[in-house]
């Protein structure tokens, strides 16, 4: 598993080992996991199932492909997972879960390994009870139900209401219902990064002087304020700042537009005629003009926060355009999606759901899928795949932190913020730690109800 820092932990697998190729590791089976069903044990032969099962149907785990090229079961009943890369990064493709082959299974529902499983499925709500085969202590809560709700608005009427005892929410206003004794609002972690990207296509920001003073422009903590409701962490780099691996030296672009101005007048460009916008070399008429980009759809959040960059960059003295294009979640055909794909912007809006791994490949690399900008630099996607390549803890430090240092000093796009989640519950309800997205309950067997 992946615990809340993102470092890969031993879970199913009690330890593992590499061999001198680096590529090819063998996980030795905790003899305790059970199945919950039947009691029997986890065997190799249950993991490649469960991995064979996700090559044929894909899905949200289907990133375990990317990184793996076989499982097999070994003659001691370990499991032998051959890697497509060297590098301990490649472990965090094995955090998918294991199900039971279904001609081996009781479970009408499907068995796993957990402290709870599925006793009953019923219109909107799933009831889970304790694993009484579970390898470590028992928890505390005896049954747990879980309810659909339509939308965030739907599920915290349904709290008020006294219908649901804990919310799992996006919502930005979940802080108004925290209440003393009554209610508790936990903020949540996420690998979602909003950032702002550059067309490189555009001469003038192809320059890093005028990267750096758009981000020294930016007042970041009034935007996390009025606009996020302070439901986002301010961070410089695509690395979450809870993370391991995260520098916290690497936080550089701090609001400054002393500075922001000064870069500009490094890069030629300044206000010589008094009239609040910066000219190129003196050009009364060549001023600096962005088109910003940002997508529309149900939820304006980030919207709101172009108009308020848009408004930060014109008081520095740089004109914005905003356009704003629709956008449907997968579909490359959309507006927005086709003019990030085209190049048709300068700057650009856009929300990155980054890998635990901390893989910036696909972003910053000439051939990445999403370097929309079209960066390069060949300097800095070495850095990055020296990270992915690194095959031991202390080795992924060093790598992380020279691939930081150098991506704030290079700034392919600006790191604007990582937005919170939340998790929000009854007072009663006790034994909760620093929760965190994707694995929102990895810490369930530990909750408890305080009468």
């Amino acid at each position: 598993v992946i615990d809340q820092s993102g470092v890969v932990t031993p879970k199913l697998a009690e330890n593992w080992s590499c061999d001198d190729t680096g590529l090819v590791w063998t996980m030795k089976l905790r003899s305790s996991a059970r199945w919950q069903d039947t009691g029997a044990n986890i065997t190799a032969a249950d993991v490649v199932y469960s991995f064979e099962r996700i090559k044929q149907t894909g899905g949200y785990y289907s990133y375990a492909t990317d990184k793996v090229e076989s499982i097999a079961a070994g003659s001691d009943g370990s499991v032998v997972v051959t890697m497509k890369q060297q590098g301990i990064a490649s472990l965090y493709a094995l955090n998918f879960p294991i199900i039971e082959n279904p001609t081996a299974s009781t479970s009408r529902y499907g068995a796993g390994t957990g402290p709870y499983y599925i006793t009953s499925i019923s219109g909107d709500k799933v009831t889970l009870e304790i694993n009484q085969n579970w390898w470590k202590e028992e928890p505390y809560i005896e049954k747990i139900e879980f309810y659909q709700r339509s939308s965030n608005d739907v599920s915290l009427a349904s709290y008020v209401a006294g219908q649901l005892d804990m919310v799992f929410t996006s919502s930005l206003s979940v802080g108004r219902y925290r209440e003393d004794g009554v209610t508790n609002v936990m903020d949540v972690m996420t690998q979602t990064a909003e950032v702002m990207l550059f067309n490189y296509g555009n001469s003038e920001l192809s320059n890093p002087l005028v990267r750096q003073a758009i981000a020294y422009a930016l007042n970041r903590s009034a935007i996390i304020t009025n606009v996020y409701m302070n439901r986002a962490r301010a961070c410089d780099v695509p690395i979450a700042p809870d993370s391991w691996l995260y520098n916290s030296r690497s936080k550089v672009y701090d609001y400054n537009t002393e500075l922001a101005l000064s870069l500009f007048d490094q890069a030629g460009w300044k206000d010589t005629d008094g009239d609040g916008y910066l000219e190129k070399n003196a050009h009364r008429y060549d001023e600096l003009t962005l088109k910003l980009l940002v997508n529309k759809s149900t939820d304006s959040t980030r919207e709101t926060a172009a108009g308020v960059i848009a408004s930060q960059l014109e008081a520095i003295g740089i004109h914005v355009e905003i356009v704003t294009a629709g956008f449907t979640l997968g579909d490359s055909s959309s507006e927005y999606a086709q003019m990030l794909e085209n190049k048709d912007f300068d700057i650009a809006l856009v929300g990155f759901n980054l890998a635990r791994d901390c893989d910036i490949l696909p972003y910053i690399d000439a051939s990445g899928a999403y370097n929309y900008g079209g960066y390069r630099n060949d300097a800095l996607s070495a850095l990055a795949r020296s990270l992915n390549t690194a095959r031991d803890e202390a080795s992924c430090r060093e790598a992380a932190d020279a691939l930081q240092m150098s991506f704030v000093e290079d700034l392919p796009f600006i790191t604007l913020y990582f937005r919170l989640s939340s998790i929000l519950y009854h007072d009663s309800i006790k034994g909760l730690e620093s929760e965190r997205e994707p694995d929102l309950m990895s810490n369930i067997a530990n909750w408890y109800i305080e009468s």
